[in-house]
């Protein structure tokens, strides 16, 4: 009630006074209402332009004209006063009547009791009337702590006679007042005269604490007060230490605790390192550091000046169109013995970019892109707050964003990646605290936001960025950010990130090694996929069709006829229960619909990323996965769509040439031409094997890891592409286990096995062509060929998978 009656009184004196800012009448006290009492008393001041803020002028005027308020000031300053003092929560007597009582006395006695002066008297002076303006509380307040109160309390006693000490907060909590606060009774214990003493940790408060301020166990204040100072930092920093000026066992346990928090020499001594850590955000910025960040590409020469210098870990960026990391820099970067701790950032340093929507891409475009490059899932991705947010903004903003960033990183698979957070302390700690962060890299290094003041060191801090430096190496100056690295930190060690892919490109620039663009497409369509399964209400039960989505994307083109679909049905058409059809049937529409802006038609999608037939291989691949695959002597229907029935077409072509020439032998014709030459040469040339092999090897993958994404299983096989034997080693080893025989079997069991699903497929492939050892209409065939028709072919097959010497033309 006296609130609102405050808020009422002070509308209805001063609304017609120009400058003056109405204040809303809803008996809630807050900065709104001290602002206006504030242009109230610069009214009663005679001051014309008012404003806000309680600043030299008003001090001046104050101090000339009132001194301090007694029962003799004029009415309409007591009744300011009166209305202050309710807000505060103190008792103000009748604001109407304008009169100084003993109640109000009484009252402003406890204000200075309660900032801790021990001058007690009611008179209100300009330094208190200043304070009693604002809403800094005098009492413990929530959340607040009793021993920073008691260190607040002392250092109002004790500095407020000097000319530029104001009164702190006395409510138990640090804050960016309390921390300019201790920084002028530093300056004061150092010798600094009035007027030279300003708040900042300058050049000369620099000097006077490694000159004078060194405490250790034993020490006790006498005139000069560096152990209380110090004891007080301590609890600002929450150290559970006596603020009494004695520098006891306790003071020394609690230096050591947080000389290891912040990665300083666990000593116990209050040295100038651990002043600084104390003080301001960078600590001592010229301490070593033994991380890094930066937004250039990291060569094998700049790498090498790093770990020179002491460097072990470096951020860098996972996005932009010149900062952004390559995979050939991790292993660069790997190869120099150092870790990495990648960093999402598009601006992200003003509010306008901290909307949902952006938020919400940023998460999601992150993972997609630690995917591409390898970055196994479990890594901290450092997502930027780079500049001043307040509170306000904290709250309204940057909290807001976290959740989209948060949902974006989470779009295709929960907890795939964990979010870190960059930005002021402040900041860090209130993402980290509401759960949106597991991890903070503080930009320690802008000391004067205002959120690295009055803030500790977050608890989750894994890096703190303490110092802009120019390194020098042989290809000129790199820029780059020191970091203190954290006992929390997480970096991406070589362990920790899959190859990529690449190929190497030599044009009229140079030769050069860049990503293979059909893996890194592959990647986008295989995630892309998984966030179209995940928005379907059923997202369990049809997730795992991901891997089906993309390869029947890919396969359409060419391989789509009555014939495939009978063979490899989309999954939807034979599901027996119609809402989990429909489901699946919705999501691969959403598939399509954003897998149509990643077209296959693009000219990355060629022979000079892919060595095979793409969909051929997507064909292949969903037989197997639809299929499964077996690993002997025989034929399994998942053999079917790729190389068996491959082979048999093939046949089919030897047979017609065969019967058009007579001189034609299964083994040089088909020696020279299985396996062999560009696409079109043979109706199973070296793209279509290559696309048959691929296809096993990244079914049987699937098939025996669930959680496995197709392009994880495509990144195993091209990261081998230059061993151009791996994919037939591999595929001899895990097929046929390394056994010629078994080869040869299957390519019998091929032609001549009754067993249903076999003998019509290939009766339908050869499509009136006759068998291995089946004698031709005309009886053209020798009974000799016949007998060694189907050995023959399938030693050749053999001898392709083998690695035999190519024949020469026939």
């Amino acid at each position: 009630m006296w609130v609102q009656t405050a808020q009422v009184w002070v509308n209805e004196n001063y609304k017609d006074v120009p400058g003056y800012t109405e204040v809303p009448e809803d008996g809630r006290t807050g900065w709104r209402t001290m602002f206006a009492l504030t242009r109230a008393l610069q009214h009663e001041l005679g001051i014309t332009s008012l404003s806000d803020t309680f600043g030299p002028t008003t001090e001046s005027r104050f101090t000339s004209q009132i001194g301090a308020i007694t029962s003799a000031t004029k009415a309409r300053v007591v009744q300011i006063l009166a209305c202050a003092l309710w807000c505060k929560g103190y008792f103000g007597g009748d604001i109407l009547s304008g009169r100084y009582t003993e109640d109000i006395a009484a009252s402003c006695s406890s204000v200075k009791r309660d900032m801790g002066l021990s001058d007690t008297s009611p008179d209100i002076t300009v330094k208190i009337m200043k304070s009693i303006l604002t809403m800094d509380a005098y009492v413990l307040v929530r959340g607040g702590d009793p021993t920073i109160r008691s260190a607040q309390r002392w250092l109002n006693a004790t500095y407020l006679s000097r000319r530029d000490f104001a009164v702190v907060p006395a409510d138990g909590i640090f804050s960016r007042d309390v921390q300019k606060g201790l920084m002028f009774a530093i300056q004061y214990e150092i010798g600094m005269a009035d007027g030279t003493a300003n708040g900042s940790f300058g050049p000369g408060t620099v000097a006077g604490l490694k000159e004078k301020g060194t405490v250790s166990l034993g020490m006790v204040d006498g005139t000069r007060r560096w152990v209380r100072l110090f004891q007080s930092a301590l609890a600002f920093n929450r150290r559970p230490v006596p603020v009494d000026g004695s520098f006891g066992t306790s003071t020394k346990v609690a230096v050591q605790e947080f000389q290891e928090f912040v990665r300083l020499p666990s000593t116990g001594i209050g040295n100038f390192s651990t002043w600084a850590s104390l003080l301001v955000s960078t600590g001592d910025p010229d301490r070593p550091g033994t991380a890094c960040d930066t937004n250039v590409p990291i060569t094998a020469t700049t790498a090498a000046v790093l770990t020179g210098a002491g460097y072990s870990v470096v951020g860098r960026y996972l996005n932009g169109v010149t900062k952004r990391i390559q995979a050939v820099e991790i292993r660069t970067i790997h190869d120099a013995g150092m870790s990495l701790f990648p960093i999402f950032q598009e601006y992200n340093n003003a509010p306008g970019y901290f909307t949902g929507d952006i938020g919400y891409r940023h998460g999601s475009a992150a993972v997609l892109r630690a995917r591409q490059l390898g970055i196994k899932p479990g890594a901290v991705i450092y997502f930027p707050v780079d500049w001043d947010a307040t509170d306000g903004d904290i709250e309204a903003l940057v909290i807001p964003w976290f959740e989209k960033v948060r949902d974006g990183v989470r779009r295709a698979r929960a907890n795939e990646y964990q979010i870190g957070v960059y930005g002021p302390r402040n900041v860090c700690q209130k993402v980290c605290d509401r759960g949106l962060a597991v991890s903070a890299f503080v930009g320690g290094i802008s000391r004067g936001w205002s959120g690295n003041l009055g803030y500790p060191l977050p608890g989750a801090w894994a890096y703190d960025q303490i110092q802009e430096l120019k390194v020098s190496t042989p290809t000129g100056l790199v820029e780059i950010d020191k970091v203190i690295v954290s006992p929390r930190a997480a970096p991406i060690g070589p362990d920790a990130v899959l190859p990529t892919p690449s190929r190497t490109v030599t044009d009229a620039s140079g030769t050069r090694v860049e990503v293979n663009d059909w893996f890194w497409r592959l990647s986008e369509l295989t995630y892309q996929a998984e966030c179209a399964l995940e928005r379907s209400v059923g997202a369990f039960a049809v997730r795992k069709y991901a891997t089906e989505l993309v390869l029947y994307h890919l396969q359409k083109r060419k391989y789509d006829d009555m014939q495939f679909r009978a063979y490899t049905p989309q999954p939807e058409s034979v599901m027996t229960d119609p809402v989990q059809a429909a489901l699946l049937s919705a999501a691969r529409q959403s598939f399509h619909d954003s897998a149509a802006l990643v077209p296959v038609e693009d000219p990355l999608y060629d022979v000079a990323n892919y060595a095979g037939d793409l969909e051929h291989f997507a064909a292949s691949t969903r037989g197997y996965v639809q299929w499964s695959y077996t690993s002997d002597g025989s034929v399994g229907p998942g053999d079917l769509g790729a190389w068996a029935l491959d082979l048999v077409t093939f046949w089919a072509e030897y047979a017609t040439a065969r019967s058009a020439d007579s001189s034609l032998t299964v083994g040089s014709w088909c020696g020279y031409r299985l396996g062999y030459g560009a696409a079109g040469e043979s109706s199973f040339g070296e793209t279509d094997l290559i696309a048959d092999i691929d296809a096993f090897l990244v079914a049987k993958r699937l098939l025996d890891d669930a959680d496995r994404s197709l392009a994880d299983a495509v990144r195993e096989i091209l990261t081998h592409d230059d061993d151009p034997r791996w994919r037939y080693r591999t595929f001899l080893r895990e097929r046929f286990a390394d056994d010629r025989t078994r080869i040869e079997a299957a390519v019998h069991h091929l032609f001549v096995n009754r067993t249903p699903w076999v003998f019509p497929a290939v009766s339908a492939k050869l499509d009136g062509a006759r068998r291995p050892g089946e004698q031709a209409d005309d009886g053209s065939v020798t009974e000799v060929e016949l007998v060694t028709e189907l050995p023959t072919l399938a030693r050749v097959f053999a001898d392709r998978l083998l690695g035999a010497p190519r024949p020469p033309l026939p």
